[in-house]
Parts: structure tokens; sequence; C-alpha cells
């Protein structure tokens, strides 16, 4: 079925009296004109036939698949980064390609992610708030089929304060949808759940219908340094670096040397949402008092205790949370979720992906490995992930995020909280390996966990730019609260990457030199809740396979084995 001519998959209409069935169709076919336009609101009699829009002729505007998910993704990491206004600017034109993909094509990972960005223009403090919570409640509800609960958002968010525009379009939605209305009791008690509204957490009515476990603020692993001699000199935080997410957030705390902390937190008190704190052992702070995120974390406040410093965190809700450390530099790592991460599922069958994360490596003023002529391994990483990056979105239905789009730095902390944030079902990191002996070829893939290999130990000291020492620690520190069953399938998904590998390049390169899925404990892949890899494609240090990686040929058939082992995985294989 098809409403104006956009494919309905997605939404379910339960067989009903054929009255209620055409004033179903109508509702949302008047909705979907809601979204560009205006509805005339009427429902038209039985027998008659809702109006057909040209599909052909909207697809006909937009340039190709590949070439519109490339943009909105650009214009999603653009807009991570612009402040309130102009931020928010970019979110809605992502959203709204999204959007037109999804009721074009009726893929609903375009649906999924345009209700993200539009999630994130609501956490935002901008004009645009309102529309975008009564775009999100629409697309919501046309994904599930339920105009009722349409009509159960929009009603709350009536009652928040807003543009006079904006109250006139809910009012002409909630018009069209008459036929859906609630009784008055119901929508009175949704408006006394809901209380002051802001148009920006969400109505009481999706609250209500929310079935996804949060954990209690508190509740997670915390891993801590077993320090040595204490250093002479206090230890001083240096630097708080924050990466905000709707769902997901990161906060890393540097310290001059390794030192050890209590986490606690703090339930909601009155107007006082919970809190999340760490204690800081014998650390000395001077700085600004609070840092302003937005998001699921509202600010970072940093205070002083007798023997600590401490790092408080003011979240919207409960949480789950997971406290670490990384070495070299010493720095502490809060990651936090509105939910615990659920459990992967096992190594065989067919699995849930939704959401990928290609993290093309190095980049800026790092650029990697560099070979023999002087090929930079940050310019064959992201090569290679701006080719699978639209064959993954277009061939498999996948959204995909880039950790980075262009020739640009991004440090290692921020690379998983960007995966986490994007809620990813996959974490691909990917590298060009290096070694001092030239003839060392061949591929290679890595997992965090702890292990005695000191090749693997090697090469995760290089790309973390860190001590073998290090590298050892964190994958040992890790270890002991790391998910075996995530830990099983990220091993997985890597033996399917290198088979993927062989498979693409052994036709026209003969023998591929298959090194096995090996375990180190690479920073890059610390406190991603999803299964992650770092693979190695080749030696940028061995002068042929330098060549090789200098050529389209051989990336593309790099990036065809990405996109075939997610494929695999995907399928179960």
């Amino acid at each position: 079925m098809e409403l104006l001519g956009w494919p309905t998959s997605g939404i379910q209409v339960r067989a009903v009296s054929s009255p209620w069935r055409w004033r179903l169709v109508t509702a949302f076919a008047c909705l979907a004109s809601l979204a560009l336009v205006a509805c005339q609101g009427r429902v038209r009699s039985e027998g008659a036939r809702p109006a057909r829009h040209d599909a052909e002729a909207a697809a006909r505007a937009l340039p190709p698949r590949a070439e519109v998910v490339a943009r909105a993704d650009v214009l999603a990491l653009r807009g991570s980064r612009n402040n309130r206004e102009q931020g928010a600017a970019d979110f809605a034109e992502a959203a709204q390609l999204r959007t037109r993909l999804w009721r074009i094509e009726g893929r609903q990972a375009d649906a999924l992610e345009a209700l993200e960005l539009l999630g994130a223009i609501q956490e935002r403090r901008n004009s645009g708030r309102c529309d975008a919570a009564t775009d999100r409640a629409l697309l919501q509800g046309e994904l599930s089929g339920d105009p009722i609960g349409i009509y159960e958002a929009l009603y709350v968010l009536r009652t928040a304060e807003m543009t006079s525009a904006c109250a006139a379009r809910i009012d002409r939605i909630l018009a069209a949808l008459a036929a859906f209305r609630p009784p008055q009791h119901v929508l009175d008690e949704l408006r006394r759940q809901a209380g002051p509204s802001d148009h920006g957490e969400g109505s009481a009515a999706q609250r209500a219908r929310s079935s996804e476990p949060v954990a209690a603020t508190g509740e997670g692993p915390v891993v801590v340094p077993e320090v040595g001699v204490p250093s002479k000199e206090p230890a001083r935080i240096t630097k708080v670096e924050q990466y905000r997410g709707r769902d997901a957030a990161r906060v890393v705390v540097f310290v001059t040397h390794p030192t050890t902390y209590d986490v606690g937190a703090l339930p909601a008190q009155g107007t006082q949402g919970p809190r999340l704190y760490v204690d800081v052992h014998g650390a000395r702070y001077s700085g600004p008092a609070s840092y302003e995120m937005g998001g699921m974390v509202e600010r970072v406040r940093i205070g002083h205790q007798p023997t600590a410093t401490r790092i408080v965190l003011d979240v919207q809700s409960d949480v789950y949370r997971k406290v670490f450390y990384l070495p070299e530099p010493f720095r502490l790592i809060i990651d936090v979720a509105r939910q615990a991460p659920q459990p992967t599922t096992a190594p065989t069958g067919p699995r849930v992906v939704r959401r990928v994360v290609l993290d093309p490596g190095h980049g800026g003023h790092d650029p990697g490995a560099i070979g023999p002529i002087g090929l930079r391994e940050k310019d064959v990483t992201l090569d290679i992930a701006h080719r699978a990056a639209p064959v993954i979105a277009r061939e498999l239905g996948i959204v995909t995020l880039l950790t980075r789009d262009a020739d640009e730095f991004v440090a290692l902390d921020e690379r998983a909280a960007r995966a986490n944030a994007f809620r990813a079902d996959l974490f691909v990191s990917i590298h060009c390996n290096a070694s001092d002996d030239p003839s060392s070829r061949g591929l290679m893939s890595f997992v965090l966990d702890e292990s005695r290999d000191l090749l693997a130990a090697g090469i995760a000291a290089r790309e973390n730019s860190s001590s073998t020492a290090a590298a050892d620690e964190l994958a040992n520190a890790l270890s002991r609260v790391l998910d075996q069953r995530t830990i099983a399938s990220s091993s997985h998904f890597a033996a399917l990457l290198e088979r993927a590998s062989v498979a693409s390049l052994a036709p026209q390169y003969g023998s591929v030199r298959n090194h096995g899925v090996r375990r180190a404990g690479f920073y890059v892949l610390a406190g991603a809740q999803m299964p992650a890899v770092l693979f190695e494609v080749s030696f940028i240090s061995n002068p042929l396979e330098e060549l090789r990686l200098n050529t389209a040929d051989y990336r593309q058939r790099l990036s065809d084995a990405v996109v075939n082992a997610v494929r695999a995985y995907r399928d179960g294989l």
C-alpha cells in the first residue's frame, strides 16, 4: 500500500471496518502533506481513494541515494560541531533529506536516522525546537502506524510555550486527526504527567510508551589503576573534555599522573536531577568550575573535597555508567548512556545491524604511518571508508557514520564516544600496518582483550602513541569488565573481515597473507559499547603493498571486503 505514492513499509494498518480504514489512510496522507506544506484535514467518504502523489517525480527531485546519504552525513557531522542555531539548521536539513528518502524508498533505516537528527535539534536551545519536536512525532507515528499516539504527543506538546506559527501548525494537525482524539480524561492525565513542558525532552505520551530498560544512576563497571609508589608531587587535573550525545556521552579528565578515584551517585531531589560523581584522590584543579554540555549530561561541575577533587555530572535522568582509565597520558574516561548495553547476540544466527560506524584512522596533523615513497596512512584509510560507507547505506540499508569525513584530527577518545552516541551496532576502525621489517606483509585484525602477544602489543602501542606496557595495562585492566559475548562477536566479525578481504584481493593479487585475529589494548576501541574491530588493511611499510595501497583498485577491493563482512555478519554467517 502507498500513501500519496510514498511506500508505507513499517506502517501496519490493522484490519478494521472500511470507514475507519479510509480514515487511517487519509490521516497519514494528510500528515505527509503537512510535513511539506499544509493539509486540508478532510476525511473522504467510504469508497473514495486518497490522492496519489507522484513518487517517481519526488525521486527525480533528489540526486542518487548515495549522494543524498553522503550529503546528510556531512550535514549531521557539521551540525554536531556548529553553534546552536547553525548546528540545528544543519541537523534539520539532514533530517529532511533522510525523511524524503524514507518516504520515497521506504527504508526504515532512513526514518530512524531522521528521528535521531530531529532529537538532536530538540536538545539544543534554538528557534527550531518546536518544529523538530512536531516533525519527530509525525515521523514516529508514521513508522508505528499509530495516529492516536501522534495526537497524544502533539496534544502535550501544544501546552508548551512556542511561536504562533508552530502552534498553528500543531492545531492543523490535531484537526486532521480529530477522528483519533482520545477521551478527554486520557488527555488530562497526559497533561498532568507532562507538567511544565519545554518541547525538548519528549512528551509524557512518548515516555509512557517507551519500554526500554533504564539503569539506575551508578550502575556499571569501574576500573581503577593500581598505583605503586605515590608521586612526590600532587596530581593535577589539567583538562576536561566533553563529548555529548542524546543517548550517550563521554567526559575525559586528564591528570598529570596515575591516581585512584571513587565513583558514586546521588538520586534526584526535588528539582535537582540525578548526579554522578568521581572523586579523584589527592588531585588539585584550577580552572572553570563548570562546563555546559547539553543532551543527557546537562553540565559537568568540578569542586574541591578535603582530600580529593570531585567531578560531578548533572544528568537528566538515571543513567548507566562505566568509568575506566587510559594510560600515557593518564586520563579518566567517564562514559554514560541512557540504557545499559544490551547483551550481544550469539556469534551465529542473523543479527540486527541498523547502524555502522567506520573510523578512518589518524587525520589532520596525525598522518599515521608513512610508506617508503611517502604514501600516508590517513589518506588511505579515509578513501577506503569513503568507498565503503555509501555502499553499506545503499545496498544494505544500514545507516553509516564516519568518525571523520575529511582530513581532520579526531582524538582517539572521541571516536568510540561518537560510535556510542550514534548507538552503533558495529564499529570498524580502519588502519594501515607498519613494521621495521620491510618484508612484513598481509592482513591483520584486532579486538580489545587481554593478550600476551608481543607483536600485537607493539602494533597497539604504535596506534596509541604509547608504550607497549601501556597497551598491555589497558588490555589487562579492561579485560576484567568486558562482556565476553561482545568479545566473541567482535572476534567473529574480525574473522569475517579477514575472510572477505582474502576473497576480494586474491583473484587479482595472488596469495594474501592472513595473520588472523589478534587481541591487544587499542585505545580507540576502549569503551565501545558494541562489537568493535581494528582492521589493519596491509603493511604500508612494505614497498609492494604500499604500491598496491596507492591504487584505486586495491582500495576498492578492501572497501568491498568491509561491505561484504558487514553483510555476512548481519545475515548470520
